[in-house]
């Protein structure tokens, strides 16, 4: 009953309510991702120094990753197109002022979105996006990094942070669920049928952790490479975590 009189609430704030772009839709979009997120029974928490502008990269595991992000700070985020006509998280995404990117538009769509992502950069907010290009189960390692929008990064000479996000399930009434099948969402699995899964779990926790800048920006190719080394380095640490009990 929480989430839905939230849900209701958050349609007529959008009928409602137009907030400016930028920091006044970015405040907005956190403000209500955090309301979400907490009716949704998800606890999150945060290990690092929190960006403050500039780009940061993270792995991407499932929709609830933009909820997340967005729970902790205001963030300008960056997402494929298909998003933006999604129930719900694309109403929040629009009015967040995310940029959104075409799934290999080719070199036609490039001038376009590095106008977008420097427009991004300016606002002085820090500005996600998930380079794998698609999400994974995480058990499987990290995806290799896309290139295209790290020429945004170089463009613009803007530090490049690295991020991580983990789930867990620490509920014993969660009986033959799991984090890969039932909190990320990957491959031809539908949205519907996945959040009535997601919706019906109890005891999910986020963790986010964020690192240090990444250097080595000799070019496109150089910062990919070295931000995605970082965000495997992290991911399999808390995977070593998690194996171990520490």
């Amino acid at each position: 009953m929480k989430l839905l009189a939230i849900l209701l609430a958050l349609v007529l704030d959008c009928v409602l309510r137009r907030p400016r772009a930028g920091v006044e839709s970015a405040v907005w979009a956190h403000e209500w991702s955090r309301k979400i997120v907490g009716a949704l029974g998800v606890e999150w928490s945060v290990a690092g120094r929190l960006p403050e502008s500039g780009a940061v990269v993270s792995n991407h595991l499932s929709y609830l990753d933009i909820l997340v992000y967005l729970s902790v700070r205001p963030f300008v985020m960056v997402a494929k197109s298909e998003v933006e006509h999604w129930p719900l998280l694309g109403k929040i995404t629009q009015r967040a002022g995310t940029v959104y990117v075409q799934r290999g538009g080719g070199p036609s769509t490039y001038g376009a979105v590095n106008a977008a992502m420097a427009a991004a950069y300016r606002s002085g907010l820090p500005v996600l996006f998930f380079p794998e290009g698609t999400t994974t189960d995480g058990q499987s390692g990290v995806l290799p990094f896309r290139r295209g929008l790290f020429h945004s990064v170089l463009n613009e000479g803007v530090e490049l942070r690295t991020a991580a996000v983990r789930y867990e399930l620490v509920d014993s009434a969660n009986e033959g669920a799991s984090v890969a099948r039932d909190v990320c969402w990957v491959g031809d699995d539908y949205l519907g049928p996945h959040l009535f899964r997601l919706l019906g779990l109890r005891g999910v926790k986020a963790e986010i952790q964020f690192g240090d800048e990444v250097r080595a920006r000799g070019d496109r190719f150089v910062l990919s490479e070295g931000a995605r080394g970082v965000v495997v380095e992290m991911c399999e640490g808390a995977l070593v975590s998690e194996l171990v009990g520490v």
